[in-house]
């Protein structure tokens, strides 16, 4: 079982030094990464770390709008994870699939973010 991050900044002149300490800290063994913006349906790493992961294996990131573009984006993701077995967690908001009320926590997060 792997613990697995993602990380995204938008532009590339952000760095992604932030949120893969934080990646780090939460101990992902393997960090997919990349710059490019979050409007994007077809993100390079975020779909290798999808094709990447197996069941029993938890996948990380620090918000929610570094992985997902919107609610239902969001959702779409996490059900794609949840069928396979594979857990999810968002670092600030303490968002973890493996939780009862982790749908509802999702829905009002990401209308007060």
């Amino acid at each position: 079982m792997a613990i697995v991050g993602y990380a995204r900044v938008s532009t590339e002149d952000q760095s992604l030094d932030v949120q893969v300490g934080q990646l780090k800290a939460a101990g992902c063994e393997k960090i997919f990464s990349e710059k490019a913006s979050g409007s994007k349906s077809d993100r390079e790493q975020l779909n290798a770390l999808l094709d990447y992961v197996r069941e029993g294996d938890t996948v990380i990131c620090c918000k929610m709008d570094r992985i997902a573009r919107s609610t239902k984006h969001l959702l779409d993701i996490v059900d794609e994870l949840r069928n396979q077995k594979i857990a999810f967690r968002v670092l600030n908001i303490n968002l973890d699939t493996t939780t009862p009320d982790w749908k509802a926590n999702a829905h009002n997060a990401w209308r007060h973010r």
